[in-house]
């Protein structure tokens, strides 16, 4: 009676922390760190709950699959801002779907592209965020996984793909900032990407979730590199679609209200599907993620949270600090012989520290798991508890 490709689920990244943690005592001592869910722990502006307040009065209205007038203008400020290149220069309306967060769309984006192609293939990038997964088993094609390993940059090596494999592909899909290595993908490496899916016709789904949380030089959009290919096209975006969302931005995981851009007709199959089986963004929510979208102080502020975190590591740990977001690919020390299962044991009995091992985030394509030798660590809590992280860390690091 159930789907058989539901067993896909059952080696989710979380349900193997719970199997392999779930025997061993921490250190009673200790207070438990938790860092394996990427949840912000800040609170959100106070933005958020006033925007909530004004817009009480609507909750007596269904939501609407299309983004209404306001949102839209909401959005425009917020490319205005962000991606200045953007803002004005193509049609909002039939680009645009409001939606609740991100995994429901990636979902459904796979739904869209279902049985375009005849021995489909979905190519994932891996490590990986399990709702990719989920996307690309809803396209009913063979599941495909792109290895990012730190000798290329933490990103898929997209050259690697044979033409044979990208002919049958009916979606990719990439993520930037990447989750867990905080890689930045370059305006090059986007364009190669983009061309592939143009020269191969399937549908490059971009996450980028993490887009608004950086420390240096900003991350490029794959909207705004397709918008630079596309000079005088009818549809800057075909064959792109993005994702981005409020959950890490704005400190607002709970809200789950963002947006998907893109390819025009992908945005109308999406919106038959959404009207017809989809969640939809209740209008009060709507218009406190606009008013999140609007405001790019508070953005600026949980940036400079995270950075004074990663300071913070640094000052007691050996790390290169991501170039985005706000989890740390933290190497196995030389004790454990790459051996992050053991490592994240160790770390929970000794130091009470809950973390992921990275190889349960990804799996063996033949060149090796491109997970083994790291764990990810979700660095969100507030500077006192990651201090109290960094010296666990490094005390532990000490004995080893």
């Amino acid at each position: 009676m159930i789907n058989p490709d539901f067993t896909l689920f059952d080696d989710n990244m979380f349900i193997q922390v719970r199997q392999l943690l779930g025997g061993v005592s921490p250190d009673s001592a200790l207070p438990v760190i938790d860092v394996t869910v990427g949840e912000p722990r800040i609170a959100p502006p106070d933005i958020l709950s006033h925007s909530l307040n004004e817009a009480s009065a609507n909750w007596q209205a269904y939501p609407k699959a299309v983004a209404d007038q306001q949102f839209l203008d909401d959005l425009h400020l917020y490319f205005e801002d962000r991606f200045p290149s953007l803002a004005g220069n193509f049609d909002y309306a039939s680009h645009i779907v409001p939606v609740p967060g991100t995994r429901e769309p990636l979902h459904f984006l796979g739904i869209c592209v279902a049985g375009a192609k005849q021995h489909a293939a979905a190519l994932v990038s891996m490590p990986f965020y399990h709702a990719w997964r989920t996307g690309a088993m809803a396209t009913g094609g063979e599941i495909i996984y792109m290895p990012a390993f730190e000798a290329d940059g933490f990103l898929p090596d997209l050259s690697a793909l044979d033409h044979d494999l990208l002919h049958r592909t009916s979606m990719m899909v990439l993520c930037s900032p990447t989750n867990p290595q905080g890689s930045i993908a370059s305006a090059d490496y986007i364009a190669h990407a983009i061309g592939l899916a143009r020269q191969y016709d399937f549908l490059l789904v971009m996450d980028e979730c993490y887009i608004d949380i950086w420390r240096g030089e900003k991350p490029v959009s794959a909207l705004e590199v397709a918008m630079e290919m596309s000079a005088g096209e009818d549809d800057p975006f075909h064959h792109l679609i993005v994702l981005n969302s409020l959950s890490k931005r704005s400190s607002a995981a709970g809200l789950r209200v963002g947006f998907i851009c893109g390819d025009r007709q992908l945005c109308a199959a999406y919106l038959k599907l959404v009207s017809n089986g989809g969640a939809l963004v209740p209008t009060p929510l709507l218009r406190a993620g606009g008013a999140l979208y609007r405001d790019s102080q508070h953005n600026a502020d949980i940036r400079a949270h995270y950075d004074r975190s990663f300071d913070i590591l640094k000052q007691h740990l050996d790390i290169i600090v991501p170039q985005g977001g706000f989890f740390l690919w933290y190497p196995v020390p030389r004790a454990f012989n790459g051996d992050d299962k053991a490592y994240a044991v160790k770390l929970f009995q000794s130091a009470s520290i809950k973390s992921v091992p990275g190889s349960v985030m990804a799996t063996d394509v033949g060149a090796g798991n491109p997970g083994a030798g790291f764990i990810r660590l979700a660095i969100v809590h507030d500077h006192e508890t990651i201090e109290i992280l960094a010296r666990r860390m490094a005390t532990l690091g000490e004995t080893l």
